[in-house]
């Protein structure tokens, strides 16, 4: 829309990652040569983590077009890829390979044989995956094994996984131990600094057939740097936007206020604070802090921080100075007072939903209900009758103790007179025992057992 009115010839800032757009700042080319080196000499994977906006695409992008000629080239760009049938059929697609009507297994040995083969593929397959930490464990794991394909000596598959900062992290993991001990060379982006941000935006702007200077002044570079932090994805929307409102406004040179301006219209973050604002009175009773310049240069960090204090009202600007620190602090009381008076609140809001709680109970304070006494009528008769257990040759005689008695009185014998010696001779005296006097039916019923017993004896 606005090339050709700015003596541009192309678009400079484009919104999508081009390889004709590349600039070589220190953490971006430091990457790219390592991974050349990883790739060509395959001494293994090669892990690029960056922040979002980084060039982590654009650096996959150019390793494509670089290894395009002598390597069969496959990116992975799409990610959320969730099952390894999906992931074999992204493969197969990128290689230009027949992908539709076959199930996993399939697709994996069509790949394989594919590598194996060496037929138009000599040298093997270079897979870039962007976005990698969108990718499962199984998946990683997958890809793992296809790095484990060789060929006289040779791998079949040379492998960069590119990702956010996450990915490094799930590398940490123990179920990655074997992937991560084939990492060969680990690389990382970073946002440009402010020299690197001024010469980005001159080289695009040169490249697009205009003048740099008559564009971009340094001092707006500055602002783009400020504006953006430096990365690189967020500096192409800001100097893009900043040359539509130009073309709109009918200017030739982009100043630091319409960067303020394209970064205000955008919405991302606050517009930056210049010096030449500073030096003007704010209205409205504002306490500002200035903030420290990043910059490495010894000026600017000799430089103190900025403190200003700007009030509606001058009150008592004659008998206080503000530059002084004392009439500052009590400018600044001042304020704080008036506003604590001024302020009114419009009404104290109560809870939606009241809460009713009970009062707690001690839960050894409870009223427990008494117990309920069962009386047995039997438990009587049943401690004075003895138990009586075998037969009357050897009858075993227990009775229960009482009060007065110490111990329950035991005897085993097979006639009454035994008895009565053994008790004896025991220190115990013999107590009236009804066990042997027994009645007609329990004489009848004996002398049947012992019948039976005389002629299992005798067989």
């Amino acid at each position: 829309m606005y090339t050709g009115s700015i003596g541009q010839n192309r678009r400079p800032f484009a919104s999508v990652p081009l390889v004709d757009h590349y600039f070589p700042a220190a953490a971006i080319e430091g990457a790219r040569t390592t991974l050349t080196r990883c790739i060509q000499r395959g001494e293994g994977a090669g892990l690029v983590v960056g922040p979002s906006g980084t060039g982590k695409t654009m650096l996959c992008l150019l390793l494509a077009q670089q290894f395009r000629k002598t390597f069969q080239v496959a990116m992975l760009a799409s990610g959320r890829l969730s099952s390894r049938r999906a992931l074999f059929q992204a493969i197969l697609y990128e290689l230009g390979r027949p992908y539709r009507d076959m199930d996993e297994g399939e697709l994996r040995l069509a790949l394989i044989d594919y590598l194996d083969c060496g037929d138009g593929n000599p040298n093997g397959m270079v897979l870039l995956v962007d976005e990698a930490h969108t990718l499962p464990l199984r998946l990683l794991e997958e890809i793992r094994l296809l790095s484990n394909l060789a060929r006289d000596g040779q791998p079949l598959v040379r492998l960069v996984l590119v990702g956010a900062p996450v990915l490094e992290e799930r590398f940490a993991s123990p179920k990655l131990d074997s992937f991560s001990q084939r990492l060969g060379a680990r690389c990382y982006l970073e946002s440009f600094n402010r020299t690197e941000t001024l010469d980005y935006v001159q080289s695009q702007v040169n490249s697009a057939g205009a003048s740099d200077e008559e564009v971009f002044p340094e001092d707006t570079c500055q602002s783009v740097f400020q504006a953006t932090g430096g990365v690189p994805r967020l500096i192409n929307q800001v100097c893009d936007h900043a040359l539509l409102l130009a073309h709109v406004a009918g200017l030739k040179t982009i100043g630091p206020a319409n960067i303020e301006e394209a970064w205000a219209d955008l919405q991302q973050l606050p517009a930056p604070c210049n010096a030449e604002h500073e030096t003007e009175d704010a209205d409205g009773g504002v306490i500002e802090f200035g903030s420290l310049d990043d910059s490495i240069e010894s000026e600017s960090r000799s430089k103190a921080p900025v403190f200003r204090v700007a009030s509606v009202e001058q009150e008592g600007a004659e008998e206080e100075d503000g530059s002084e620190p004392d009439g500052q602090i009590h400018r600044i009381e001042r304020l704080l007072a008036k506003a604590d008076e001024d302020f009114q609140p419009a009404g104290s809001i109560g809870p939606e939903v009241e809460l009713n709680f009970e009062e707690p109970v001690h839960p050894f304070q409870e009223e427990f209900e008494q117990e309920e006494v069962v009386s047995d009528r039997y438990a009587a008769v049943r401690a004075k009758q003895p138990l009586t257990f075998g037969t009357s040759a050897y009858a075993v005689e227990y009775e229960p103790p009482t009060a007065s008695s110490e111990a329950p009185s035991v005897c085993i014998a097979e006639e009454p007179e035994t008895r009565h010696e053994e008790c004896v001779a025991a220190g115990r005296q013999e107590e009236p025992s009804t066990a042997y006097s027994s009645s007609p039916d329990d004489e009848t019923r004996r002398h049947e057992y012992r019948q039976l017993f005389s002629r299992l004896r005798r067989g």
